[in-house]
């Protein structure tokens, strides 16, 4: 008895958090970027310049609004 009353709680925090990622997707990422601080997300990762990435934030002005 005490067994499937844990799994019915594991079954709906799981169909929770499904419902939550499909009616809020860029949680994810809103959570990453607040982690973040400006610095880390305005500098060009690895591998690109500084002209790039410049230009990759430029077109997600919603994304990267303080670093432009």
């Amino acid at each position: 008895m005490d067994k499937k009353i844990i799994l019915y709680i594991l079954v709906g925090l799981l169909l929770l958090l499904i419902l939550v990622m499909t009616f809020f997707p860029n949680a994810i990422y809103a959570f990453k970027d607040s982690v973040n601080s400006r610095e880390d997300k305005c500098q060009a990762p690895p591998g690109q310049t500084e002209e790039e990435w410049r230009e990759h934030m430029s077109h997600h002005p919603d994304l990267y609004k303080q670093c432009l």
